[in-house]
């Protein structure tokens, strides 16, 4: 029964180690190009980014009285009369790769330490993206994602050479990931504290399995376990309130240039994991302390100190 009690204290220690591992995947996606870019905070899709502007210059029959509007439709139909005979004037139907023929990626993802960007794969679906990253940026306090500067260098480089203002750019949408870049700061803050903690808390469970229930051990394990499920808690909270907050404010602006965002979903699933296993492993402990002190209790009630 002793040697099953102690081999008990394995639990915590599988806990923290997943927990452990989980956050750093966290804290690390994205990092370099190409690893777990699926696991982004949020992802904007700008695939159909100007849709409706340019169908709304189609049905207006050229836009403006001078004509600045209507030379966006002009250029993507020059665009669309160098694609040969199967597509000419049929600009309704191929705005939907009027992303590509911009000169802008199909996507853009933000992450906790970087931001990625890149295009659908041609194995791509409605149901299923496969992301081919072109490029990653890392971030830092004073140099965050801007996708308003992205997006408008990228433009003006393209083949049609077109501006922010051309697609009617609602400044409020940088304004948006402007707030989720000041949420990445401190959830970045808070992952690293929920790294050391929990790796922290993992190395204590070998003195533990070692020395059994001393009550020193025990104290030392509840208060790293409560630690580090208090800081990935708190940073899982951050990054799921953030991102969902997010992603509706720039769905709303950006509705009107068809800029879509999403949410994290795979992102929420490895941080809550890791929350919810740092907690149990904290009720483990302080379970453990509780059961040592009622233990301690009765002893001292058994065993009264003599009086003299």
């Amino acid at each position: 029964m002793a040697l099953l009690l102690r081999f008990v204290v394995l639990i915590p220690l599988i806990l923290s180690f997943v927990a452990f591992v989980l956050t750093n995947l966290a804290l690390f996606a994205g990092h370099q190009q190409g690893f777990m870019e699926d696991y982004a905070v949020i992802r904007l899709n700008a695939s159909m980014l100007g849709q409706n502007v340019l169908r709304g210059d189609q049905e207006s029959g050229g836009g403006s009285d001078d004509g600045d509007d209507g030379s966006i439709l002009d250029r993507v139909k020059d665009k669309v009369h160098d694609l040969g005979d199967g597509v000419k004037g049929k600009i309704g139907h191929v705005i939907g790769d009027v992303a590509g023929e911009l000169g802008i990626s199909d996507w853009y993802s933000i992450h906790i330490m970087n931001a990625c960007q890149g295009g659908f794969g041609p194995n791509a679906t409605t149901t299923h993206f496969k992301l081919d990253v072109t490029n990653c940026t890392l971030s830092s306090p004073s140099n965050r994602f801007n996708l308003t500067d992205v997006l408008d260098q990228e433009l003006s480089l393209g083949p049609l050479h077109l501006s922010l203002a051309d697609i009617q750019w609602p400044d409020s949408i940088q304004d948006r990931i402007g707030n989720l870049n000041s949420a990445l700061l401190a959830l970045f803050v808070f992952y690293v504290l929920g790294v050391g903690f929990s790796g922290l808390s993992m190395l204590a469970c070998i003195p533990a399995f070692l020395l059994q229930d001393k009550k020193i051990l025990l104290l030392a394990n509840t208060a790293l376990a409560s630690l580090a499920a208090a800081a990935i808690t708190l940073g899982s909270v951050i990054a799921t309130a953030a991102s969902c907050i997010a992603a509706d404010a720039i769905n709303k602006a950006g509705e009107k240039v068809t800029l879509a965002a999403y949410k994290g979903t795979k992102f929420f699933a490895i941080t809550w994991i890791a929350a919810v296993f740092m907690v149990v492993s904290t009720l483990f402990w302080a379970g453990k302390l509780m059961m040592l002190r009622r233990r301690e209790k009765k002893e001292r009630e058994r065993y009264p100190k003599e009086r003299f």
